[in-house]
This record gives C-alpha cells, sequence and structure tokens, in this order.
C-alpha cells in the first residue's frame, strides 16, 4: 500500500461541490485498464502477454494528475468540481452528484475505454471502463463556456481530455446512456463500484 500526501494553498483546492446542471462532464485520460489487470490476476480473464503488459502498467503504475488539477484550479475554482476516478467512473462521478445536489447524465460510446479493453467485448469492457477503479484520472465538471480553454489544455499537456455527459437538475444518481440514447442497466453493466464501507465478502 501507500499513503500519498501533499499540501495546497488556501482557497485553491477542487472540490466535490461546485458543480451547476447544464455543466459539462468531462474525464483525462483513458478508463478501465487497471480494472482489467486486476481481473486476470483473479483469474476472471486470460490476457495475452501484449495486452496484459499494457494493463499492468496502468495498475502498477498510475499516473497522478497534478498538472492537471493544478492547470483547472487556473480556470476558476468555483466553477469546477473534480474528484480523482480510485473507484471507478460511476462511483466517484456519483460522489460530485450526492455533494452538488444534482443528477449526472453520461453516454457510453464517449468513454475513452483504454486500449487494453478493445481486446475484451462488451461483458467486461463496460464493467472495467464504468466501474472499475485504480485509474486515478480526474472527473471533472466546468461550464460549456470553458470547452475552448480545456480543450487547449488538453493539446498543451498532451493528455486526452473527453467530454462526457451533462450535469442534470433531479435525483443525485449517475444514468449511463448507450449508443441509441437508452439508460443502461445495473445489470448491462454487470458490476459494482468498489465501496469501502461494503460488509467484507
Amino acid at each position: 500500500t501507500i499513503t500519498a500526501m501533499g499540501q495546497v494553498a488556501p482557497g485553491r483546492a477542487l472540490q466535490r461541490d461546485f458543480a451547476r446542471a447544464g455543466d459539462d462532464i468531462w474525464v483525462s485520460g483513458s478508463l478501465g485498464g487497471a480494472a482489467l489487470a486486476l481481473r486476470h490476476l483473479r483469474d476472471e480473464i486470460n490476457l495475452k502477454a501484449n495486452v496484459l503488459a499494457r494493463a499492468m502498467a496502468r495498475l502498477l503504475m498510475p499516473e497522478p494528475r497534478i498538472a492537471l488539477g493544478m492547470r483547472l484550479a487556473n480556470i476558476a475554482r468555483t466553477n469546477i468540481a473534480a474528484i480523482d476516478i480510485s473507484d471507478g467512473l460511476i462511483a466517484d462521478l456519483g460522489h460530485v452528484c450526492e455533494r452538488s445536489g444534482l443528477g449526472a447524465e453520461i453516454h457510453w460510446p464517449q468513454i475513452p475505454c483504454h486500449a487494453a479493453l478493445l481486446s475484451v467485448g462488451p461483458a467486461m469492457r463496460l464493467p472495467c471502463a464504468l466501474a472499475g477503479g485504480d485509474d486515478y484520472d480526474l472527473c471533472f465538471t466546468a461550464p460549456p463556456s470553458a470547452r475552448a480553454t480545456i480543450i487547449s489544455i488538453g493539446e498543451d499537456m498532451a493528455l486526452a481530455l473527453t467530454r462526457i455527459g451533462t450535469m442534470k437538475s433531479g435525483e443525485a444518481e449517475v444514468v449511463v446512456l448507450d449508443e441509441n440514447g437508452l439508460p443502461l442497466s445495473d445489470a448491462q453493466i454487470g458490476a459494482s463500484s468498489f465501496d469501502h464501507f461494503a460488509e467484507p465478502m
């Protein structure tokens, strides 16, 4: 295990409670590679050597997005809500929803899946990208007026920043829409995100 500690200047922290209805939802990098490697280690899937190497690199050597967080804080802290994706996209975006008192609608075809996931079918790809953890990329919200600035930041950093959905008024939950705009069920997603407070299995 590791413990990471740091500090931030007063009033400069990115928080979970600044999302507003109509805000865009973004993620950095790609998702699901670490979760796929873990499934291989648990003998739930047998990956080819080249695919496993890419997935294991994601699991064992995650890249903290500190530089991105600092760039986002420079836009305007009170216009950005952010969280790192450690417990799974649905769970961590759900924390932003809870703290901001909003719902979220994201689109499965827009989720940037890790390259290793291209070698597996939807039954494995969906839970790894949507509910898998240990990616440590950022999920953040920002008003549509910030799109050009965010795209520019991504280009400047050579880092993929992908707009995946919208914050909505209503119940604090995350709805995932398929390619036809229909909600995916829990059964289709196929896994639950990590819960620190769940009873041990």
